[in-house]
């Protein structure tokens, strides 16, 4: 078997001699091996994961839901993930999976990449109220007012500070008491289980000191990694969800596409954080000379010792980030314009750079 090792991925010709031209389209393969499993981490892929029509999809979803929630969940039905909008002006709220649990609750899951512009937070509150708002029906009585999830998934730390990587958010007052439970806002911090996997390596911890959600958290991380799938199995084999997931995942990675999607992603992330760099680099340099610049001539007019130092910090600040912003924002719309040249969806070049639809839109006029 020859393999070609190209920016991260090992591309499979399945042949043991250089193939021809016209033996790789047949040949050819994005797959690294039979065993291989897409990533769940992908915003598509961890959809198909728990929307499987299946007993195995609807076992991993009670699972998951069950770990997150810490409680019992015994009937779930999926719902719509694109809601409708009662106001023109109303800003639209697409949901990645929307269901209904035990006929009373409802939650919209999601895997987040990035903290977009830090507006993450604020998103997460607005898809809340807009879950709780859509599900309360005319005429009916304030008790029947239903409990709401919004359930996100991280691939970043959010909260440097703490250790435990899942944080459920309500409201209550600066003293700790509770208004009530209707809305709810859970964040899981895939990274912090970084940790807790060199330590079942080293054999410092044992799979039965994890918790449920710490178990999920692993397998989402992880499962796409062949070189651990060591604790992916032993994983797996001690909660029946996840084995129902990994059934599920192995099953969609025999679809060739997916892994061509795959690879086409992990590109244009590639070039997103080159660019991304290159810009920050770019206008960090531009900022330092635009704040000398300016902070030499505050400096100058607020007298020549304690101006000029005054004046090069407050032009260094300003400059720098007038820098970043505008370089931020080039990199966003360049990747923007290569992923549509390569007719990703519009909602994948979103979710990759962060600009709205229209924005998108907008560059192809």
């Amino acid at each position: 078997m020859r393999c070609i090792f190209l920016n991260g991925f090992l591309l499979n010709t399945g042949n043991t001699v250089a193939p021809h031209r016209s033996d790789m389209t047949k040949n050819f393969t994005y797959r690294p091996s039979p065993t291989a499993l897409l990533d769940p981490c992908r915003d598509s892929i961890f959809k198909k994961l728990f929307t499987d029509n299946s007993p195995e999809g609807s076992k991993a979803l009670q699972s998951f839901l069950e770990a997150v929630l810490g409680k019992s969940v015994s009937n779930i039905v999926l719902q719509p993930t694109e809601l409708p909008i009662e106001d023109a002006f109303d800003k639209q709220a697409r949901f990645d999976l929307n269901c209904k649990i035990d006929n009373s609750e409802y939650a919209n899951i999601e895997i987040q990449g990035i903290n977009t512009e830090k507006s993450f937070e604020k998103r997460a509150e607005y898809y809340c109220a807009h879950l709780l708002n859509h599900n309360v029906t005319s005429g009916s009585k304030w008790q029947e007012v239903p409990k709401v999830y919004q359930i996100s998934v991280l691939k970043f730390i959010r909260e440097k500070n703490c250790e435990k990587e899942i944080f459920h958010y309500k409201f209550r007052t600066e003293e700790g008491f509770s208004l009530h439970d209707r809305q709810n806002i859970i964040f899981i911090e895939l990274p912090k289980v970084e940790e807790l996997v060199k330590k079942i390596e080293a054999e410092q911890m044992k799979i039965e000191d994890l918790t449920d959600t710490q178990k999920w958290s692993i397998f989402i991380l992880y499962a796409s990694k062949e070189e651990h799938n060591n604790i992916i199995k032993k994983i797996s084999n001690s909660e029946g969800g996840i084995m129902c997931a990994v059934q599920i995942l192995d099953k969609i990675s025999q679809d060739e596409i997916e892994w061509k999607r795959q690879f086409d992603e992990f590109m244009i992330e590639t070039d997103r954080r080159s660019l991304e760099q290159f810009y920050k680099d770019k206008g960090m340099e531009e900022g330092l000379a635009e704040g000398r610049e300016q902070g030499k001539e505050e400096g100058l007019q607020q007298g020549r010792e304690q101006g000029l130092q005054q004046g090069l910090e407050q032009g260094l600040e300003q400059g720098l980030e007038k820098g970043l912003q505008q370089g931020i924002k080039q990199s966003k719309i360049e990747i923007a314009k290569k992923s549509l040249e390569k007719n990703l969806p519009l909602e994948t070049i979103s979710e990759i750079t962060g600009l709205s639809i229209k924005e998108i839109q907008d560059l192809n006029k």
